[in-house]
């Protein structure tokens, strides 16, 4: 029974209403944990067409490895198939899986991965040592996916944008090794050493060569080990102990003779430091490939690699890990190896203000690429306020016919000399030198915004000169600003998506090549994301399988 107000009025109705007042009844579906078929399903039944699984397990099965089953030597019981165990590290830095012992879990757990692995369950160490068996090779794989990528009309290798990044290697911050340290207490070492060993010898000979009778200053500046150290204290304590040295003397000797036992261990270490570095600047103690680099913040130093990458349209067609925190001189390696990777040319090359020097320019025209490099002073050209705080090379006029430069002051600079300077990776950069005469300068109303000696000169490589005009006029087209557009959304993003959707803020493995191996696999893992988006925009029939 329902009790209604009428509408515009005081009275009550009273209604029946048999549906509202009838009980619901709750229905719930069937539960049971125990529940056994007839005939046993099959896994892939339970994987929908178009996961990225089955997208993996499709391009590793259609890839040649044979370059992998080579690595075996066969005898003995009998092994994992190298597809099966690519396919589930691939799928695992897929799924954010960077690690063999959460990989193996995965493989007893995870429906998709039983399913990949056909209910295999390698363990943490087997999957580690496949992993470390491909070493260089994972370059032959990353290839084989950027061809797939290419034959499927994903990527055309046309437009490529280059950047780097610095990412923080597996290693104690505390513990970094510098160059200045370890030549500073190497001089303070040797110093030390030669009064402590000069004192010896003096002794020595002093002491009617109480140390032996041979000769002592060629054999111990050599070995001075802790056995040396203990022989001489010995005979310096035979010396007191039959009185042929006063107690004094004896205890002063021993502890410089200890002294240099201490010192000459501590060059040893210093000199294996020293090898370990090179023509480094430092490393770190807990993966010695790893150099100290300051991050993005500019702030932060940490023990580092820097990664640089090739991209278009978000998939990446080469990368590079490198121990150098200059970027410009991974760029022609990463060019080369995306001209092999696609095996075509890349029409047009951009990037940011880093890679823009005359090694890089003259690498794009040799082969034949547009040169959309920006260099340092690009942005910078654009700016009233820097080009008036300072008289630049742009304010001079040159005199092709008499080889000179005339300054806003009319001041003339002949040319001086030539001199050729070599640059990290080799490269020969050749340099005219143009100079005014001693005192031209010292009157000048110029001045303090040209130069503080009295006589102003000029450094230019004029082919440097040629290719920077012909960045400028390329970057100032109307692709050139398209192209400027573009790289943030093309390459920055490939590095955001990283560190933030992929949890990728820094290395789990160390050294250079184990590093390099972490990499590829996570820019495979990348690749295959990008390839199945495309294809599912497609509708392709590839995800169908």
């Amino acid at each position: 029974m329902i009790i209604q107000r009428a509408l515009f009025s005081n009275e009550t109705v009273q209604t029946t209403n048999e549906k509202q007042t009838r009980p619901r009844k709750v229905v719930f579906k069937p539960y049971c944990q125990t529940q056994d078929f007839l005939l046993p399903k099959s896994v892939g039944e339970f994987i929908t067409p178009g996961h990225i699984a089955k997208l993996v397990s499709t391009i590793i099965d259609d890839m040649d490895i044979r370059f992998i089953t080579e690595t075996y030597l066969g005898g003995g019981t009998s092994a994992y198939d190298p597809k099966m165990l690519l396919k589930s590290w691939i799928l695992g830095f897929v799924n954010k899986v960077y690690t063999s012992r959460n990989l193996a879990k995965q493989l007893r757990e995870n429906l998709t991965f039983i399913w990949i692995s056909g209910n295999q369950r390698p363990d943490f160490h087997t999957l580690n040592n496949f992993r470390l068996r491909l070493k260089e090779d994972i370059k032959i794989i990353f290839k084989q996916i950027v061809r797939f990528a290419l034959k499927k009309g994903i990527i055309d290798g046309k437009d490529v944008f280059i950047d780097h990044t610095k990412k923080e290697a597996n290693a104690n911050k505390h513990k970094v090794v510098w160059k200045k340290r370890v030549e500073h207490q190497l001089g303070k070492i040797d110093q030390e050493l030669d009064q402590l060993l000069d004192y010896i010898d003096s002794l020595n000979e002093a002491e009617d060569k109480i140390f032996g009778d041979e000769d002592l200053p060629e054999q111990e500046r050599t070995g001075f080990d802790k056995d040396k150290v203990k022989e001489i204290v010995d005979a310096i304590n035979n010396r007191v102990k039959s009185n042929k040295m006063s107690r004094e003397k004896g205890r002063d000797a021993r502890k410089k003779v200890r002294r240099t036992g201490d010192l000459s261990e501590r060059k040893e270490r210093y000199e294996e430091q020293k090898k370990i570095l090179n023509e480094r600047r430092s490393y770190s103690k807990t993966d010695t490939d790893a150099v100290a680099m300051i991050m993005k913040d500019k702030m932060t130093i940490r023990p580092a690699y820097n990664e640089g990458i090739v991209t278009e349209k978000g998939f990446v067609l080469n990368f590079v890990i490198s121990d150098r925190s200059a970027d410009n001189v991974s760029f022609i390696p990463l060019m080369n190896g995306v001209i092999s990777n696609t095996e075509k040319t890349p029409e047009n090359a951009n990037s940011d203000g880093a890679y823009g020097n005359e090694e890089n320019h003259g690498f794009l025209e040799e082969k034949g690429i547009n040169n959309f490099l920006k260099y340092n002073t690009f942005r910078k050209e654009r700016s009233k306020k820097w080009r008036e705080k300072q008289i630049r090379f742009e304010s001079f006029k040159y005199n092709k016919e008499n080889n000179l430069f005339v300054c806003p002051n009319g001041a003339e600079l002949p040319f001086y000399k030539q001199r050729d300077e070599t640059s990290a990776t080799g490269y020969v950069r050749t340099v005219s030198i143009y100079r005014s005469k001693e005192n031209t300068c010292t009157d000048c109303p110029f001045r303090a915004k040209c130069t503080k000696s009295n006589a102003k000169s000029l450094q230019i490589s004029w082919k440097a000169e040629r290719l920077k005009q012909q960045a400028k006029k390329n970057l100032e087209s109307k692709k050139g600003m398209e192209l400027r557009k573009r790289r943030g959304n093309e390459v920055e993003s490939v590095f955001g998506d990283a560190k933030l959707n992929g949890a990728k803020r820094r290395y789990l493995l160390r050294g250079l090549q184990k590093v390099n191996l972490e990499a590829g696999m996570y820019y495979i893992a990348h690749n295959i994301r990008k390839i199945q988006r495309v294809l599912f925009e497609q509708k392709s029939d590839v995800l169908a399988r």
